[in-house]
């Protein structure tokens, strides 16, 4: 896994822009073939703060907007709670297309060889944002930035080395979606777990 220098040069939007140009253009795995849209990064490109998903839901393959449906209301609602809102972060996810199992008809984990092709975008954005704090939304983010041996139940919450971005503060939290999800079937560990969610937020965003 490549590391990045905390000494690049300074935001540039033209650059950024560039980017996400290049981006959506994109042909480097077999997602390519059946996306929609291509969801790169959104908000202030001078943030401080970086927030990483899994990936785009339906809705985002649609919108080419990252946490454009349920699980983006969720997010809005934390970080209004928390002190924030997705105009002040950059928000992003570690692949960038719709990973869709057709024949059972649900969201699939990206494979091994879709996430290593899609890296590279993440590397960009995190270049030229710059962040100075980062949070991992979930699992596969923690595992792809912390290392495959992240825990998320025992490490939710707390300062851990980056290992794409070493000099960046970063931490885990839940998912929007994974809550959402919980509400359905135990409710006290859902209102457990959005508590946490605000809560790393805030620590995330007071911490910038």
């Amino acid at each position: 896994m490549s590391q990045l220098s905390l000494f690049a040069p300074p935001p540039d939007q033209e650059s950024l822009a560039q980017i996400k140009a290049d981006c959506l253009t994109c042909s480097a795995c077999r997602l390519s073939h059946s996306r929609e849209q291509v969801v790169f990064g959104a908000g202030d490109p001078q943030a401080r703060l970086m927030l990483v998903g899994q990936g785009p839901s339906q809705s985002d393959n649609q919108t080419g907007q990252p946490y454009s449906g349920p699980s983006g209301e969720v997010l809005d609602k934390a970080l209004a709670e928390a002190g924030s809102d997705r105009e002040r972060v950059w928000l992003t996810n570690i692949h960038k297309c719709l990973s869709y199992d057709r024949k059972n008809r649900k969201l699939r984990p990206p494979r091994t060889d879709e996430l290593a092709a899609c890296q590279s975008w993440l590397e960009a954005e995190i270049r030229l944002i710059r962040p100075a704090v980062m949070v991992c939304l979930g699992g596969p983010a923690a595992k792809l930035l912390l290392g495959n041996n992240f825990k998320l139940n025992e490490q939710r919450g707390i300062w851990q080395p980056n290992k794409l971005a070493p000099g960046v503060k970063t931490l885990a939290t839940f998912q929007p979606a994974y809550l959402m999800r919980l509400k359905e079937w135990d409710r006290a560990e859902a209102v457990a777990g959005w508590q946490a969610l605000v809560a790393d937020l805030f620590k995330a965003i007071q911490a910038c």
